[in-house]
């Protein structure tokens, strides 16, 4: 009885050289077989992939697959896809081209020929094809369902930056490009007059089409090219190449899966990918893939910016691994041979060695040179239910190599912080002093000059043009994650941010330092009383919960004015910073409203809060200061008080400034009037303090002043009248362990 025909994965690894060209064949159990091409190699591959199809007899290409704008890998394909005898190509993946058009400007010759002809390769596929620029998630599923592609890299918000971002230069000006920013979380925040929203949609749905790509933002050119060459030089990137890492970290890389049999088999294709950081931590567990199309010719393979061969290797523990390259550039490496042999990988390469080192040292750093390999040949490899194989012979077998090395495992953890994924740690501290010392001798000219409770912080658009002109190049273009790190360092406030705010929309301001927050302090403790409003009746009963609901508008723009700290910040960088010297220092009492005025302007409770001890030392401490405040004043105030409060029409009386020094306004939306002068819409309906022989004549007073009649307040008694009416009313419910020192 003949056996039934199970399926196979034909994978050939087309000898171009020193390029990319690969093809899946899929022979299915039932059904037609399927043909997937990805890369082409320089240009003499394509006659090479013309043999290589027909020798598999494929009829059509289900899927072609260009990983990435470089030469290496294009131009072969852009010669058989322009050739009279292509075989017809039902779908294309590519590079997102318009994100690097974009930068047009970076890019040498070298480097911008590659996107040219990514662009012509496109134009030239039949009109048939169907043409997407896939991001992480895209999938391709043969027609019998046995066979799956799905693209893990490039995230889409890698994409999104390079195509809207207005500090993408941050990613072309470090080698390998930075890819740890992209584990950090982002809030997001739908805005209905995105003019790229839907561009944003489409790339959320992980194919975008070339139709749903409009005028683009124009990048801003930070500092003049030789300034940027010259930096660029600093970081040992060759001026030929530059932005080429960037075209090799947006390549994209497929996991395929073949399911033969009973079992499926994953294989891991990687473009020209050198840094693993965000695959990495998008999949600590690795992958489990039998086979994976080794990364950039056997370049160096990193983790943010850390040379890792061994980490990378012990991630992906392939059983299988393919290179194609021919000495050029000194490629393949040695120390990437090395480490895939060291976690038990087989090796195959398109360049065949012709001599084995079995003692001795290993001096050269490209394996083609150390190995005397002089013969180019294809890898073809059969993937089926009964395992991996080739009809060669393979370069080396795990752990065979010349030398036996040491094994060492090595645990690398992926630091997430966008930071570090940028810029060395050393070049991050520089960048952060210097901003924090920029905003430090800005705030000392703006407390030089006339104060304004309206001042706003700075925004990072002015930091990166700062720093542009002080020369630094590099922190211009990543001033936001500068100064992210500075506040998580607790160095710099910086107002929260979006996916879909802009970096200029940010504020940023230096904070306090010890000195500053003792005279924030000094500055609160002048006020006699500092009365508060909160709004939300269920704002809770404990007192700090209840001075966070307060509303310090009035308090955060004094300050403002006083010593040029921004009032956007007073919230979440000062207050907490008042608040927990206050509940040491002061004593707190507390007033729900219920009838009076005070509901209608939206305010449930007061507090008042006083540096004595009780309310009779803090009664007796105000009188004094009062006393040197004009009685006509206390008296058109206290008079205007009760007659609103009696009618509850038009607006609060004026605070008169002459109070100011003594005692804070409270406010909610508007002022309002401090809680103690009014009990309810009648009249006092709590003791009044500190009035024992002269409270019925008060009382009197409050009942008839609203209709201009009854006794006439004594001048000598407004101070006490004053004081008295402020205080009374409240339930005191925290005294501080020592009465402060008045001042």
């Amino acid at each position: 009885m003949a056996k039934a025909k199970e399926a196979e994965l034909k994978l050939e690894l087309i000898n171009v050289g020193h390029g990319d060209a690969l093809v899946l064949h899929w022979l299915p159990k039932t059904g037609k077989s399927s043909t997937i091409l990805i890369d082409g190699g320089p240009a003499r591959g394509a006659a090479r992939l013309r043999e290589t199809l027909d020798r598999l007899k494929a009829t059509s290409i289900d899927l072609a697959v260009l990983t990435h704008c470089d030469a290496d890998h294009v131009d072969g394909l852009l010669a058989y896809a322009s050739g009279d005898d292509a075989l017809p190509i039902d779908r294309y993946w590519g590079p997102c081209f318009p994100a690097f058009r974009r930068h047009a400007w970076l890019f040498p010759p070298r480097v911008a020929s590659g996107i040219d002809k990514t662009e012509d390769l496109q134009k030239a596929l039949p009109a048939s094809c169907s043409v997407s620029w896939p991001v992480e998630g895209a999938t391709w599923t043969s027609s019998d369902g046995d066979l799956s592609l799905k693209v893990i890299s490039p995230a889409g918000r890698l994409i999104e930056r390079l195509l809207l971002g207005s500090d993408t230069l941050s990613l072309f000006l470090r080698e390998p490009m930075p890819m740890g920013w992209l584990l950090g979380s982002v809030e997001e925040e739908p805005d209905d007059e995105d003019p790229y929203a839907d561009l944003r949609f489409a790339i959320s749905t992980t194919e975008i089409t070339p139709e749903r790509v409009p005028n683009l933002p124009a990048v801003e050119q930070p500092a003049p090219a030789g300034d940027i060459a010259r930096e660029v030089a600093g970081k040992e990137v060759e001026p030929e190449f530059f932005g080429n890492s960037v075209l090799n970290n947006t390549s994209i890389v497929l996991l395929v899966e073949a399911r033969t049999g009973v079992r499926s088999q994953r294989l891991l294709l990687t473009g020209d990918l050198e840094n693993f950081a965000y695959l990495m931590a998008r999949y600590p567990m690795g992958l489990g893939c039998e086979i994976v199309k080794v990364p950039h010719h056997g370049s160096h393979s990193y983790v943010d910016s850390d040379l890792a061969y061994d980490e990378v290797w012990q991630w992906m523990r392939p059983r299988a691994a393919l290179v194609s390259a021919n000495g050029k550039h000194g490629l393949p490496r040695r120390e990437f041979r090395d480490a895939a042999l060291r976690y038990g990988t087989t090796l195959f390469c398109t360049s065949r060695r012709t001599r084995e080192i079995v003692t001795g040292p290993l001096a050269e750093s490209c394996c083609k040179i150390q190995y005397g390999c002089d013969h180019q040949a294809p890898v073809s490899l059969t993937i089926s239910s009964q395992g991996i194989q080739s009809e060669g012979i393979a370069c080396a077998r795990g752990n065979l190599t010349g030398v036996m090395p040491v094994i060492e495992v090595r645990q690398h953890i992926v630091d997430p912080s966008p930071i570090l994924s940028t810029m060395a740690e050393g070049e991050v501290r520089k960048h952060v002093d210097w901003a924090v010392n920029w905003l430090r001798a800005t705030l000392i000219e703006r407390q030089n000059r006339p104060a304004d409770a309206e001042l706003s912080p700075l925004s990072i658009k002015t930091l990166s043009r700062a720093a542009g002109a002080a020369g630094r190049i590099g922190a211009a273009t990543q001033m936001e994650l500068i100064l992210e790190r500075a506040a998580r360092s607790g160095k710099v406030w910086l107002s929260q941010g979006s996916k879909y705010r802009r970096d200029d929309d940010r504020g940023v301001w230096i904070l306090p330092n010890k000195e500053e927050i003792k005279a924030f302090e000094d500055w609160v403790d002048s006020y006699s009383i500092i009365h508060l409003a909160v709004a939300d009746r269920h704002a809770g009963s404990a007192r700090e919960e209840l001075l966070y609901a307060a509303d310090t508008t009035w308090l955060a723009n004094r300050l403002a004015e006083t010593f040029a700290f921004p009032v956007a910040m007073f919230e979440d960088a000062i207050w907490p910073k008042l608040v927990a010297h206050l509940l040491k220092s002061h004593s707190i009492g507390i007033r729900s409203f219920d009838g009076s005025p005070y509901r209608a302007s939206g305010a449930s409770i007061a507090m008042i809060l006083f540096k004595e001890i009780d309310t009779d030392a803090a009664f007796t401490r105000l009188v004094e200061r009062l006393e040197r405040v004009d009685s006509n004043e206390l008296a058109d105030y206290l008079t205007a008080v009760f007659r609103y409060g009696h009618s509850s029409s038009g607006l609060p009386p004026k605070w008169p400034s002459a109070i100011d020094p003594a005692i804070t306004p409270m406010r909610l939306a508007t002022p309002m009037l401090p809680s103690g002068l009014v009990g309810n819409r009648y009249g006092a309906s709590f003791p009044l303090l500190g009035l024992s022989t002269n409270s019925e004549l008060v009382r009197r007073w409050i009942e008839l002043v609203p209709y201009s009649m009854g006794p006439t307040l004594p001048e000598a008694l407004l101070p006490s009248v004053f004081a008295c009416l402020i205080l009374s009313g409240f339930e005191l419910f925290k005294r501080p362990k020592a009465a402060h020192p008045s001042r």
